[in-house]
């Protein structure tokens, strides 16, 4: 499981870069949302934003954490070296569960944001929800081309 938690790392790492500047973004877009929106208007913008900053935090977590994990004991080494070095793997296991685990809550919170996302959203005409004014369908008039 180390072995491939590291090549997905380092795989991932030239996004790093990207993730966090996402992350950033994320910050700033709940941060102007928070300060700036009304929270009928400001749920629109913020949960996309709040998913964008956790995954974007997560994938920085790990390609930081798992991209250099030591590798396995040689049986040349002596006890002591060898020692150490599975006490430092056992912490790397502890930490991708750890981080399995974290990336499983993080799913179900996606799931539930998303949800509550699109229940925000009105059914039918999304722009009429924003319309200040309402035109009832039957006054509405027809417009033909000449």
């Amino acid at each position: 499981m180390l072995d491939l938690m590291q090549r997905l790392a380092t795989r991932m790492a030239p996004a790093r870069h990207i993730l966090i500047m996402l992350g950033a973004v994320g910050i700033l877009v709940v941060g102007a949302t928070v300060l700036a929106f009304e929270a009928s208007t400001g749920n629109r913008i913020l949960l996309p934003a709040v998913l964008i900053l956790l995954w974007a935090t997560l994938g920085v977590i790990f390609v930081d954490v798992f991209a250099r994990i030591p590798a396995a004991p040689e049986p040349s080494w002596g006890r002591w070296k060898r020692l150490k070095r599975r006490i430092s793997r056992s912490l790397y296991w502890l930490l991708g569960i750890a981080f399995i685990g974290t990336s499983l809550v993080a799913i179900n919170v996606s799931l539930a944001i998303a949800r509550e996302w699109m229940d925000d959203w009105p059914r039918g005409n999304p722009i009429s929800a924003t319309c200040p004014v309402r035109i009832p369908l039957a006054e509405m008039p027809t417009w033909r081309m000449v």
